[in-house]
C-alpha cells in the first residue's frame, strides 16, 4: 500500500512515519507539496492519504485568519478532492478544540462542535469537507505532545523550556481542561485504522478520557523530571499576555481507541526525549 503523508515532518508526522515504517510512504516536504497548490498535488499518486499538514498556532491563526483558512480548510478541500479523484481513503486530523466547552463533561464523537476561534473553525470546516466524502476518517486529537525538543512546540515543550530558562515559578491555568494525547500512541492507532479498515467517520483519540487541567498536566511534568520548580495555579485570563487568542476551556474527549494512561505515556515520552 502506497501512503501519501502531508505534514510528515511535524511531531505527529514523524511518529506516523516511524509507526508505518513497513509501508510504502510518500513523504514530500512542504516545498515539494503545498496542499494549497493544485498543480503540485496532481503530481502525486497513492492508495491512501494521511492528511496531517495544518497551521496550528492559535495566535498566528487569530492574527492571520485568511492564511489560517487557506491552509486548514482550503488545503484540506484540495486533499479530499485528490482522494475523491483517486477513489482512495483519507484520514484527516482534527482537534478536540472544535467544541465550545459548555458541556463540561467529556465529549463524544456525536456531540455538536461549536468552534470559538479561527483555528478551531478552520479545523471544523475541514471536518465538514472531509466527511462529505464517503471514504474519509476524521480523527480528533486531544492536547498533543511528542516529537522531542526539536519538534514539540506545544504545552510540554513550553513548560520544559521555562524550566531550562531558569524559571523558579511557572504560572499554569487550572481552569482549562483537556485530554493529553501522545503522538506515538496516536500514530500506532492510525496504523491500526489503516490495517483493520473500520467504518468511515469520526473518531476521538486521547490518553485521558476523563480530562485533566493544564495545572495537573504541568505538575506531572515536574514530578517526572524531579524538578524543584513551583507550579502556581491561575486562571486562563491571567495569561492573556502570553496567550491572547480566546481558547476553549473545556475539551476533554472520550477516546474511541484504548490508549495507555496519560501519565504512563508522558513518563515514557519524557524519559526518552529529555
Amino acid at each position: 500500500m502506497r501512503i501519501l503523508i502531508t505534514g510528515a515532518y511535524g511531531a505527529l508526522g514523524t511518529a506516523v512515519r516511524l509507526s508505518l515504517k513497513d509501508f510504502d510512504q510518500v513523504v514530500p516536504k512542504r516545498y515539494e507539496l503545498n496542499i494549497c497548490n493544485d498543480i503540485q498535488i496532481s503530481k502525486y499518486n497513492a492508495d491512501f492519504i494521511l492528511h496531517l499538514a495544518s497551521e496550528t498556532d492559535h495566535e498566528y491563526c487569530d492574527m492571520n485568519p485568511s492564511n489560517c483558512y487557506y491552509v486548514n480548510t482550503i488545503g484540506t478541500a484540495n486533499m479530499v478532492s485528490m482522494a475523491k479523484e483517486l477513489d482512495i481513503p483519507i484520514i484527516y486530523i482534527s482537534t478536540s478544540s472544535v467544541f465550545d466547552g459548555k458541556k463540561r463533561s467529556p465529549y463524544d464523537v456525536d456531540d455538536e462542535p461549536n468552534p470559538i476561534n479561527h483555528y478551531n473553525r478552520s479545523k471544523f470546516f475541514g471536518e465538514l469537507i472531509a466527511l462529505s466524502y464517503y471514504k474519509a476518517y476524521v480523527l480528533r486529537a486531544g492536547w498533543m505532545f511528542g516529537g522531542g525538543e526539536s519538534l514539540d512546540k506545544k504545552f510540554v515543550s513550553k513548560i520544559i523550556k521555562k524550566i531550562k530558562q531558569g524559571h523558579n515559578v511557572i504560572k499554569v491555568c487550572d481552569d482549562c481542561i483537556g485530554s493529553p494525547t501522545y503522538s506515538m500512541d496516536m500514530a500506532d492507532a492510525i496504523k491500526k485504522i489503516i490495517i483493520t479498515k473500520p467504518e468511515f467517520g469520526t473518531y476521538h483519540f486521547s490518553n485521558c478520557s476523563e480530562g485533566i487541567s493544564r495545572y495537573e498536566f504541568a505538575q506531572e511534568i515536574i514530578r517526572i523530571l524531579k524538578s524543584d520548580v513551583s507550579i502556581i495555579p491561575c486562571s486562563i485570563d491571567d495569561l492573556k499576555e502570553e496567550f491572547p487568542c480566546k481558547r476553549t476551556n473545556y475539551e476533554a474527549i472520550k477516546t474511541s481507541f484504548n490508549l495507555r494512561d496519560w501519565k504512563s505515556a508522558l513518563k515514557g515520552y519524557l524519559y526518552a526525549n529529555y
